[in-house]
């Protein structure tokens, strides 16, 4: 009977050995768990201040290159403005040469037309008296129309010459 209790008291035994072997393993497995996990968030951690870090940085890169490159834009954009300023004040006496040119113009124009009409109404008169003249006053009738042709013609040629 001793065979007997004996044995499984050195099962109790050997189990209650095995559990502890079992429990400190355990609580070994938990610590480094614990310390893979510490790690794990300590380099995550290390990896998120690196990121920051990095977008600081490039974002002080781009502000600093925004604004060169609005500066840049603001430079070209001024240049552009003042040369065409400096054209336009170039060309303004042109313009106004140009505009007191077509004025006169206009104003010769406006004679010449004048005076094509004043010849044109005495050339019409003139025909009109050579319809209704006799034979006798045909002479001079004549005469007057040849006299207002011959006015109209080189007035009406200057004026086509002048403003071709």
């Amino acid at each position: 009977m001793d065979d007997k209790q004996t044995t499984p008291g050195v099962i109790e035994t050997q189990l209650r050995t095995w559990g502890a072997e079992l429990d400190r393993l355990k609580a070994r497995v938990d610590r480094q768990i614990a310390e893979a996990k510490k790690d794990y968030y300590e380099h995550i951690e290390e990896l998120r201040e690196d990121m920051e870090s990095a977008l600081r940085k490039w974002g002080a890169e781009l502000e600093s290159v925004r604004d060169r490159v609005e500066t840049e834009s603001q430079k070209a954009l001024g240049q552009l403005r003042g040369k065409i300023e400096a054209e336009l004040k170039e060309w303004r006496p042109e313009i106004e040469g140009l505009m007191a040119r077509a004025s006169r113009a206009q104003s010769e124009a406006d004679r010449h037309i004048n005076d094509l009409k004043a010849h044109h109404r005495a050339l019409k008169a003139r025909l009109g008296e050579l319809r209704h003249a006799s034979e006798g006053a045909w002479g001079d009738v004549k005469t007057g129309v040849g006299k207002a042709w011959d006015e109209l013609k080189p007035a009406l040629q200057n004026a086509i010459a002048k403003f071709k």
